[in-house]
């Protein structure tokens, strides 16, 4: 065999290697950057009920029911760049006990094309959408930017048709400011941020196609391990919760974003009259636990509890997760 055999076979070789890794990446990276722990993976579970719902602001969300009929409802929202698919682990705790209402943000999961991502109309939608079905005195629960929205539904008035509230890794006011290294986000905010997500919004096929591909050959898997877990996940975890960003638009995750630095509830929180649970982790770079300090502090019916991990501690300490929420819901039911 010459010399440019060799070299042949060797670009062949790496060229296969390299195909094979942009195309499975994730699967070493996971590995790599996971805990060996083992548990219930992540599923896209079949629901019971399902529908479309056409709101006032003129987003179409959909919203997924589980559990049985006649039980205490609860009405449950996930944040930005993810789907109703990230509660799993509540969903088995909490479906044998309550009814169960999912709703997916405005271009998230299968909701369609958004009208808009203002979070007050978000909450009107959710108004919208709790009088369709006919629902009484629900527990309401939100993660992130859902949080945001169940504390601009509240403080509107509506909590005293409130069983309970709960709110985890949830901001009271614009994100930079109660992240990790709040005065380099703010400084950023105006003259990068906001500038690169309208580039995102004005190009949102590029976007996509890196997103997905990021995820497939395992960037993205990198990045979400280390801004938005602690590295108590399991492989599959991180894998799931990277897959669901992947499939959220991006000109839709942009312009979330957007919207979430225009938020500001501080002036409002002391309106919220229901029971109410604030959930931080320790580890969350997104929102600090002093944000969940503050919120605790100004709603007058509020406790805290501060949990091991990052952003997605729902996911990688579910189990811490579902006995506080297991504690909570008892003292209000």
């Amino acid at each position: 065999m010459n010399i440019k055999q060799v070299t042949g076979s060797r670009s062949s070789l790496f060229l296969i290697g390299a195909g094979l890794f942009f195309a499975f990446g994730r699967y070493p990276v996971s590995w790599l950057l996971s805990s060996k722990k083992k548990g219930d993976k992540m599923k896209n579970d079949v629901p019971g009920e399902s529908q479309f719902i056409r709101c006032p602001s003129g987003n179409t969300l959909y919203v997924e029911i589980d559990g049985p009929e006649d039980a205490q409802p609860m009405v449950i929202i996930h944040g930005l760049n993810a789907s109703r698919l990230q509660w799993y682990h509540q969903r088995m705790l909490l479906r044998t006990q309550y009814r169960l209402i999912f709703i997916d943000l405005p271009g998230h999961g299968r909701s369609v094309t958004p009208a808009t991502l203002s979070i007050p109309a978000i909450a009107s939608d959710l108004d919208a959408i709790l009088w369709q079905l006919g629902v009484k005195n629900p527990i309401l629960y939100g993660h992130s930017l859902g949080g945001m929205v169940l504390m601009d539904y509240c403080s509107k008035g509506y909590s005293r048709h409130i069983k309970g509230v709960i709110i985890q890794n949830s901001s009271f006011t614009n994100p930079f400011r109660t992240c990790l290294l709040p005065e380099v986000m703010l400084a950023l905010q105006a003259p990068v941020v906001v500038p690169f997500l309208r580039f995102v919004i004005r190009y949102p096929r590029l976007f996509g196609l890196l997103s997905r591909l990021n995820y497939l050959n395992g960037l993205s898997l990198v990045f979400y391990r280390f801004l938005l877990f602690s590295g108590a996940q399991s492989a599959q975890q991180l894998r799931f919760m990277c897959k669901l960003a992947a499939l959220c638009p991006p000109e839709v995750t942009a312009e979330g974003i957007l919207r979430t630095l225009e938020f500001d509830s501080s002036r409002t929180l002391q309106h919220i009259s229901a029971p109410c649970l604030v959930i931080c982790g320790t580890r969350d770079w997104i929102v600090r636990p002093y944000a969940g300090k503050h919120i605790a502090s100004r709603v007058p019916s509020a406790r805290m509890k501060i949990l091991p991990g990052g952003h997605l501690n729902l996911v990688e300490h579910a189990q811490a997760v579902n006995t506080i929420l297991r504690r909570f819901l008892q003292t209000i039911n």
